[in-house]
């Protein structure tokens, strides 16, 4: 969705036994999505059923509705709230001639795709772009491989002969792009193993995207170039700077992570562990959490899980309550979580809180060297 603003449908499915309420739910953060992603929204579709049709994801008299309204609607891009199989690709791919369709993995990578500035995480998406086409290869025509996807990957094969050469190009790509990773995450390796022999602790900022970690990290090193903005996956390549914490007398390194997602493909995360690296080989994990979001705690949830996934799970964590000043009223489910948590309470925006959380990373750090003995903190 480069330059260009895409006229976008999107598809979701759910349960019989569900509100429409909830379904409008489950679709505000694909909205988020293709709003970032420079799309505009003209339609949603629902269809309550029990599982998707295994060759149209909506049934087949509904997806006939939506083929007709495209048309004369002038829609340029099919969204399905959910990962397509290669056989579904196909069939949508017919009634949709000159309409591409995404799925949720599309999607990201799009958004992927705008966001990376280096050279490590442009060949990361290339990759994880690559691995999320090759299975459409079985079921899609020869004659329009990859053209409606979007993915600007391989050349166009003729029958089944092209296609069995279109195969082979792109796992010769893979290969390739591989080695060119593992290079670079040699020399990645070598810089963290340098910055350990300095004995500077790490800091690595996690968190659900758009939670504030870019604010924040403005925020705490003062670093130039770091913009926080309104946007999911506004950071996808690790930014590193500099704090110094009065208490312990010394600079920490502060590392901002790309933001997590619910339902986050396994390749994609997969093919960030190097943007993730920080994070995982971090002394202190500092979960920054949207307090102002209403669905935070299902959100604290997912981002615990994905560390859990990554081998996050035993790094000391310190929940950081971002956006505090944007808090309008706070819900039981807030007060239940923030006792039990006992998160600290920041705003990037105006600062409240900035001296409290560095006086904590110095306690959790290194605890030995704080110049004076510290009182239990009060979280407001």
């Amino acid at each position: 969705m480069n330059q260009k603003v895409y006229r976008t449908i999107v598809l979701d499915i759910i349960d019989k036994s569900l509100s429409r309420t909830i379904a409008e739910e489950r679709l505000e953060e694909l909205q988020c999505l293709i709003n970032t992603a420079g799309g505009i929204l003209v339609k949603k579709i629902i269809q309550k059923r029990g599982r998707p049709s295994a060759k149209t994801f909506l049934g087949t008299g509904k997806i006939q509705e939506v083929a007709e309204f495209a048309k004369t609607h002038q829609v340029d891009l099919v969204i399905i709230n959910g990962i397509l199989k290669p056989n579904q690709y196909q069939h949508l791919s017919k009634l949709f001639p000159k309409i591409r369709v995404w799925d949720r993995t599309d999607l990201i990578l799009n958004i992927f795709d705008q966001h990376a500035s280096s050279r490590l995480a442009q060949l990361q998406i290339k990759l994880a772009r690559m691995k999320h086409e090759i299975p459409k290869i079985y079921a899609r025509d020869a004659t329009t491989l990859f053209e409606r996807a979007g993915a600007g990957i391989g050349t166009r094969g003729m029958g089944e002969k092209g296609i069995e050469a279109e195969k082979q190009h792109i796992r010769r790509q893979i290969k390739q792009l591989e080695q060119k990773i593992a290079t670079l995450q040699k020399t990645q390796l070598n810089q963290h193993r340098h910055r350990e022999r300095s004995g500077m602790p790490t800091v690595a900022l996690i968190g659900y995207t758009n939670a504030g970690k870019s604010s924040l990290m403005k925020t705490l090193t003062g670093k130039k170039g770091v913009q926080g903005c309104d946007r999911l996956f506004a950071t996808l390549d690790t930014k590193l700077g500099k704090t110094w914490l009065p208490e312990s007398g010394r600079e920490v390194l502060v590392a901002d992570t790309i933001g997590f997602l619910s339902d986050l493909p396994p390749n994609l995360i997969s093919s960030f562990t190097t943007t993730l690296h920080e994070a995982m080989e971090a002394d202190l994990l500092l979960h920054v959490v949207d307090a102002s979001d209403p669905k935070f705690p299902e959100k604290i949830k997912v981002v615990e899980q994905i560390l859990k996934d990554i081998g996050c799970g035993k790094i000391p964590q310190l929940f950081v309550f971002n956006k505090i000043d944007k808090l309008e009223a706070v819900d039981e489910r807030f007060m239940e979580l923030y006792h039990k948590m006992m998160p600290l309470s920041v705003s990037a925006h105006t600062g409240y809180g900035i001296d409290r959380l560095k006086e904590q990373m110095s306690l959790i750090l290194e605890p030995d060297m704080v110049r004076c003995p510290q009182q239990n903190f009060i979280f407001a």
